[in-house]
Parts: structure tokens; sequence; C-alpha cells
């Protein structure tokens, strides 16, 4: 069954707007790698430009939570501008406790289920008379809608060629990701202009991804890279043949590296270029490959 959120974004991904990538006058520095049996990526500040950077580090405004509460059909009791600040700050709270939550588990780097957050921040909101919640509202047009407001996001140049390549190859393609349940949604519709809630990336293999909502653990936290390795049993993948794809040195190519697998700093866009040199073990790290351009991967493989 399609799920109703997915009609009520359309238009909303549809004016997505192009961002233009920032170069990081990097230099490349890469070879051929052979024994590679499938390439994994990160998705924000590597396979997408992203505004912040990163998944969930926004600039916010009170437009963009009037925005999504029209949009999900959450009327506005308060003063506006009052209301929706506020709200915020609910929401910065919320996030803080979820993963306080996780970390009295003894999780190191917690991740949070963004709609649980919202269900709560919105609960909050409605209580103390801020909003009006219905049992029509839309708790994913909402996520949906201030998602794509808040930070902003385009296709990294070469992405579809670089895909298509690897596939052509014959190698299998992965995600590990900080992301929510939003980013299989959008990337879908970047690279072949569906609106589908699947959880997983089409045309990537299902057993070889991981996103971090699913687990409430984060980046850097190696479990998140480990959760890939019964994928990899049952394909008969063994770790130093995963390609490792990603944009930052402490949350993708230092735990990539500690789990074995052979890695690519992707250096393209300052927003996303994380050398993180005052990191004592990041920044000891070396990766295998440095490339400013994800068709570059054609050459590594």
């Amino acid at each position: 069954m399609t799920e109703p959120y997915l009609g009520k974004i359309e238009s909303w991904l549809e004016r997505i707007e192009p961002l233009e990538l920032r170069p990081t006058g990097a230099v490349p520095s890469y070879s051929k790698e052979e024994g590679i049996k499938a390439v994994v990526f990160d998705i924000y500040g590597t396979l997408i430009i992203s505004a912040s950077g990163d998944v969930m580090q926004s600039e916010y405004s009170a437009d963009m939570y009037k925005d999504a509460c029209i949009a999900a059909g959450i009327e506005i009791t308060a003063n506006e501008d009052e209301a929706l600040i506020y709200m915020h700050d609910i929401y910065e709270l919320m996030v803080k406790v979820h993963k306080e939550r996780s970390r009295k588990k003894g999780i190191p780097f917690p991740e949070v289920d963004i709609e649980k957050v919202w269900t709560d921040v919105l609960a909050d909101a409605d209580q103390i008379g801020l909003i009006k919640l219905n049992d029509t509202y839309d708790l994913r047009t909402f996520i949906f809608v201030f998602e794509l407001k808040s930070n902003k996001v385009w296709p990294m140049p070469g992405l579809k060629e670089a895909l298509e390549g690897i596939r052509n190859k014959g190698y299998k393609m992965g995600i590990v990701s900080n992301a929510q349940f939003y980013t299989p949604v959008i990337m879908n519709y970047f690279l072949y202009h569906k609106i589908e809630g699947k959880p997983f990336l089409d045309k990537f293999d299902e057993g070889l991804s991981v996103f971090s909502y699913k687990l409430l653990k984060g980046k850097p936290d190696t479990a998140i890279y480990k959760a890939l390795f019964l994928g990899m049993e049952e394909q008969g993948i063994k770790p130093e043949e995963i390609l490792y794809v990603g944009n930052d040195m402490l949350k993708d190519i230092w735990p990539a590296n500690e789990v074995g697998f052979k890695t690519v700093f992707y250096a393209g866009d300052q927003r996303a270029y994380r050398l993180r040199e005052d990191h004592p073990q990041a920044s000891l790290t070396k990766p295998d490959h440095i490339i400013t351009s994800l068709t570059q991967l054609l050459e590594i493989i």
C-alpha cells in the first residue's frame, strides 16, 4: 500500500533547487584496486550535496516550521513566530533526551529515530497550546517538508554516471549512512525520478545497506559498519573486498578502516570536507584513495 505522505511530498520534491559544487582544492590520489567485490557509500556529502554537509544539521527559521505544519494539516494556534521558534527549542531538547536514553544503554554515538522525536515534539507543542493536532495530521509529511526546507540537497556531479559505471562493471553497491526514513525516498527521486516509500535505494544491495536510524547508532560507531558483516557473509564478501566511499575522516574513513574495508575519501565539496585534523585517531588514519569526483571511482575499480 502506498503511504499517504508520498502523494503530498511530490510538489515539494519538484521544488528542489540545484546546488553548485564548492571545490575543496584537494588533490586526487588514487590507483587501481584489485579484489574488490562491492562499493559501499556514505550519502550526505558524498552522493548528494548537502547545504549543511550532513543529515539533521541545518539552519532553522519559523517559516520552515510553518510550511511543514501547513503541509501536514497541523493548525498553528499561537502567535506564529513565537510558537514556531519555541517548537525549535522543544525539538533541540527532544533530540538530546532521545540520545541520552541511548547513551544510558551503553551506545557511545546515539542516533535518533526522527519520527519518534517529532512525535514527542508535536505532542508537547499541542499540550501547551502552540499547535492543534487532529486525527488526520500526517507526521511524515511534516518531517519530510521540514527536512527539505531546512537542509537543501542536490545530487553530486557525476552521480548517475559513476553508479551506472560501477553496476556495469559487475560490482555490488551498498550504503552505510547516518540517515533517516526520508533519505532513501530523496535518493530514489534523484536517481530514478520515482517517489516510493522503500527503506532502501533501488539497484543497491539491501543486504549491504545500513541506515543509522534503524540501529539507533550513528557514525563513527564501528557497530554501524559491522552491521554489514551478515550480508557480506551471506554473499561471500570479505571486509577487504569492500571499497567504502565517504567524505568524513572521522565518521567515514576511520571506522571503515577499523573494520578492514578499503577506503576512498571523497574530497569533492567544501561543505562536507571533513579532514578532522584535530581528532587523535582520525588524524592518523590514511585513506587508500582520495578522489574529487565520483567518476574517478571508475578508474579505481
